[in-house]
């Protein structure tokens, strides 16, 4: 549900900002990219592959059905699109 969000609104930001809508200048006005995430963090967009630099967390589920963060990185992680162990690391 956080991706589809994200992604929208990235895409309505781009477009206003940009005042255009054509495809391929609206993908290349998204690379760097920033949105706040919905985890309160400020997102990045990838310049170069269009995945975002998220933060990562560990978490466990509470008696009362919450969650506990137990550990997080200490900023943003960028993205590993791609499987190391499919093609080489590389998109078919």
């Amino acid at each position: 549900m956080e991706a589809t969000y994200l992604g929208i609104h990235l895409w309505i930001e781009v477009f206003e900002n940009a005042g255009y809508f054509v495809v391929d200048r609206v993908k290349t006005a998204m690379a760097g990219q920033e949105i706040d995430g919905l985890s309160g963090y400020r997102l990045k967009m990838d310049e170069n592959n269009h995945h975002l630099h998220k933060p990562a967390m560990l978490g466990r589920i509470k008696p009362d059905r919450q969650f506990e963060v137990v550990w997080q990185s200490d900023g943003l992680v960028p993205p590993e699109p791609w499987s190391p162990f499919i093609n080489g690391g590389k998109p078919s």
